[in-house]
């Protein structure tokens, strides 16, 4: 009888990987055309760990090679197809359930930039009630969203975005992850924002970019938009794993019970008084999650004061496309 021994990647090996992932991340979210592969990768990776957690064994996605079983040419380019398709998904996904609040941000910013612009002051009221109302829907959708994408990831289809139903029961029995997840990404959007500024308003910080060359200030500019986007992929390897983590952590759960308001359950009679106390326990823990996504959602309003790009509105790499722009 013949012992099958499985290989594991060495400590080393695995460093050289991450590493080679960042840069070849990093790298492609410079470009808004570029960044919908590594858009792709992220959820593709999304998947492999819900799989993985739940016992299934596959190979880590890779950027331009296929699996191994496949031919020559679907070994040669499976993995970019794949990052492409998954890219062009979760860009839909992503889409679709932010425009309701992006949709407002854009009303906002016409009604508040683009009319102060033109000294409408009677309706100077209607930006700042139009942003509100949309940071509200904003609040509460951001908080959902990670683990609306690990269910799209983990079943690889365009349709589970829209199973209310299912991803309502994995945010319930998440618990306090889900606002451990919402405030991490509050912390991590922080900087992206700081970027923004030093590269809008960078002469005023330091008065001796004004005397640089063109093509001096067009190098640093270019750097700083590497690191950006450095930054930014790394935040989405962490950020989108920790929510693949929750999901495998929280599916199983909310499958094995009947769906209810809050919980995932349905609970008997003698189950009452605790199901009630998880249900105020869900609601403490989704009240952190949108008061962390309404203070990202206020981030975003701040940093729209130092730009003046429309389509910052309706993407931010942390809810969108990958690029920071």
């Amino acid at each position: 009888m013949t012992a099958t021994i499985s290989y594991r990647p060495s400590r080393l090996a695995r460093l050289g990987r991450l590493v080679a992932n960042l840069g070849i991340g990093a790298v492609l979210t410079t470009q808004a055309l570029t960044s919908v592969l590594a858009l792709g990768w992220l959820t593709r990776r999304m998947g492999w760990i819900t799989r993985t957690r739940m016992g299934a064994a596959e190979d880590a996605p890779g950027w331009l090679l296929g699996p191994r079983e496949k031919g020559r040419i679907v070994r040669a380019l499976g993995g970019l197809a794949a990052n492409i398709r998954a890219g062009a998904v979760t860009l839909a996904a992503l889409l679709s359930w932010t425009l309701p609040f992006s949709i407002f941000w854009l009303g906002a910013w016409w009604a508040g930039w683009e009319n102060s612009f033109n000294k409408g002051y009677e309706q100077a009221l209607v930006g700042p009630s139009v942003f509100l109302t949309g940071m509200g829907l904003a609040a509460l959708i951001l908080p959902v969203l990670p683990l609306m994408l690990a269910h799209v990831a983990t079943e690889d289809r365009l349709s589970a975005a829209y199973e209310m139903r299912r991803i309502r029961g994995v945010v319930a029995q998440s618990g306090w992850r889900l606002a451990w997840l919402s405030a991490v990404t509050l912390v991590f959007a922080t900087p992206l924002f700081a970027v923004h500024g030093v590269i809008i308003m960078g002469h005023e910080f330091f008065p001796g970019l004004e005397d640089m060359t063109p093509e001096a200030a067009a190098e640093l500019k270019g750097r700083i938009v590497f690191g950006a986007a450095a930054v930014t992929f790394a935040a989405l390897m962490l950020l989108r794993g920790m929510a693949a983590r929750i999901y495998a952590f929280a599916a199983p759960r909310a499958a094995a019970l009947r769906p209810g308001l809050w919980d995932g359950s349905v609970a008997s009679d003698a189950a009452r008084p605790a199901q009630g106390r998880s249900r105020l326990a869900v609601a403490l823990w989704v009240a952190i999650a949108v008061a962390c996504s309404g203070a990202f959602a206020f981030l975003i309003l701040s940093t729209q004061f130092l730009d003046h790009a429309w389509w910052r509105w309706i993407t931010h790499p942390y809810f969108g496309l990958p690029w920071p722009g």
